[in-house]
């Protein structure tokens, strides 16, 4: 496999390559879709889609879409099954102390008064959860700033805390997972392995790693159970691993699709997320451009087979209109109904792009 081959069957197994995916696929196939910004989340998922918002929501309260820490310890929107299998993975880590806000004993405590609480409601709006602990605890009213992070994050490392996805604002709705139990640790570890390789396949243990956050001694033993399923994939000097076969006929194909596709994405996409070594996605001059000293992903612009820009929007009076940092070229009209599916989705009408110059 060469590099070209390497980066376009990469997208197509995160599902770039697609605008009409089934709804669940972009939530399934990489367990869970980055989320910080779930705006940013929602959109990746609209252009692997075509989906509406309304259609969206309705998703979300069907299939119990929940928003928590997950990957990296980072938010992500996925199923309550693979929050579990992902909590059940890292369940031998601990949270750092800076986490606690110096206020470990408070934090604790809250959380055991929040699951008791949780165990008999089974959810809890944000208004709820405040006066419980302003009603249980006296120290609560002059609690550190972002405490409550704290109790949640404890909460969710136990297995106990689900979070619904945010409609409006900064409102929360806790909820209690069906089953608090945890998966063995190693089973579980082996079952992300092998979902990770089957979204972001051919990769390597340190890339898994590197992904899922959890400490390689603990992914170790576990890689070493799964490692007679997998496949090596030599692309130049470097051996990676899949776990589905690749035909070369299905290769060539996949490639020859990329070179006529001019891809939109959102910002924090699987592709800069899923990877130790980023030098597969884009060169390091493009790679500044997309990665912020302050930690933002920018939504890149793939095309002929490379990332060739990157777009940002400015929405007023119900109209949303885009801007294109380009060092590429890339189809013209192919750009313009990506852009228009997220106008379509956030339920603005479409202003067209420019072009920096």
């Amino acid at each position: 496999m060469n590099q070209a081959e390497l980066f376009a069957y990469r997208l197509y197994q995160q599902g770039l390559l697609t605008t009409s995916a089934e709804l669940a696929a972009p939530f399934f196939n990489i367990v869970g879709i980055q989320a910080q910004n779930q705006r940013a989340a929602e959109l990746n998922v609209a252009l692997q889609t075509g989906i509406t918002r309304p259609e969206l929501l309705k998703f979300y309260r069907e299939q119990g879409i929940v928003r928590s820490w997950a990957q990296r310890w980072t938010i992500h929107l996925l199923t309550p099954a693979d929050l579990r299998l992902v909590v059940s993975a890292r369940q031998n880590e601990r949270l750092p102390k800076a986490y606690f806000l110096g206020a470990e004993e408070h934090v604790r405590a809250a959380a055991t008064a929040i699951d008791q609480l949780l165990q008999q409601t089974g959810r809890l709006t944000r208004a709820a959860y405040t006066a419980h602990l302003q009603a249980t605890f006296a120290w609560y009213t002059e609690r550190p700033h972002n405490l409550d992070y704290a109790v949640l994050q404890v909460l969710t490392a136990q297995g106990k805390l689900q979070m619904a996805p945010s409609v409006s604002g900064q409102d929360w709705l806790l909820l209690a997972p069906a089953t608090s139990t945890l998966l063995d640790q190693q089973a579980a570890t082996a079952e992300l392995i092998r979902r990770y390789l089957h979204g972001f396949g051919p990769a390597t243990l340190a890339d898994f790693v590197k992904w899922s956050g959890i400490k390689v001694s603990q992914v170790r033993p576990a890689w070493q159970v799964v490692l007679p399923e997998l496949t090596p994939v030599m692309v130049g000097q470097e051996q990676l691993w899949t776990i589905d076969p690749i035909s070369a006929g299905q290769l060539t194909a996949i490639a020859d699709q990329l070179t006529h596709l001019t891809v939109v994405a959102a910002s924090f996409s699987s592709p800069m997320t899923g990877y130790l070594d980023k030098s597969w996605l884009a060169p390091e001059p493009v790679r500044q451009q997309l990665w912020s000293k302050n930690g933002l992903l920018r939504a890149p612009i793939i095309a002929n087979g490379v990332v060739v820009g990157k777009w940002t929007t400015q929405i007023g009076q119900r109209q949303i209109a885009f801007a294109v940092d380009g060092w590429g070229a890339f189809d013209h009209n192919q750009l313009e109904e990506g852009f228009d599916r997220v106008a379509r989705f956030l339920e603005l009408d479409y202003a067209g792009f420019t072009e920096k110059v």
